[in-house]
Parts: C-alpha cells; sequence; structure tokens
C-alpha cells in the first residue's frame, strides 16, 4: 500500500460519518475504537497543529500536511 493510499485509509477511519472532516469527537471515538488511550488534552493538541483554518475540523489536505510534518525527522 502506498503512502497516499494509507494516508486516505486512516483519514476514512477517523471520518466516522463520512463528511470529508474529522472532528476532535470523531478522533475520540476512533482513536477509543482502536484501544488507545488519549486524553483530551492530547487531541487538542493534535488539532491545534493540524487544524490550520481553525475551523475545528481536520480536511484530508490538512491530515495529509499533518502526517507529512510529523513524519519527518
Amino acid at each position: 500500500m502506498s503512502t497516499n493510499e494509507e494516508l486516505v485509509q486512516t483519514f476514512t477511519e477517523l471520518d466516522m460519518n463520512d463528511d470529508g472532516q474529522i472532528t476532535m469527537k470523531e478522533f475520540l471515538s476512533a482513536m477509543s475504537a482502536r484501544g488507545e488511550k488519549i486524553t483530551e488534552a492530547e487531541v487538542e493538541s493534535i488539532f491545534q497543529d493540524a487544524d490550520t483554518d481553525k475551523d475545528g475540523r481536520i480536511s484530508l489536505p490538512e491530515f495529509t500536511e499533518a502526517w507529512r510534518r510529523a513524519d519527518r525527522p
């Protein structure tokens, strides 16, 4: 699977209502469903970084850019 396919698949898993945006609630729910422990403060920090237009949601382009920034050494 290519990196782009992996990104889209991960984004789709997080976008639980399929509206093309990830909300904090969706992110928390998806992480819980995966059995991952994450605090609201951690989610807020992720959104602070990834939500570049500050609309409270992460779009696929924002998600892709945040993923690539996190992947850099």
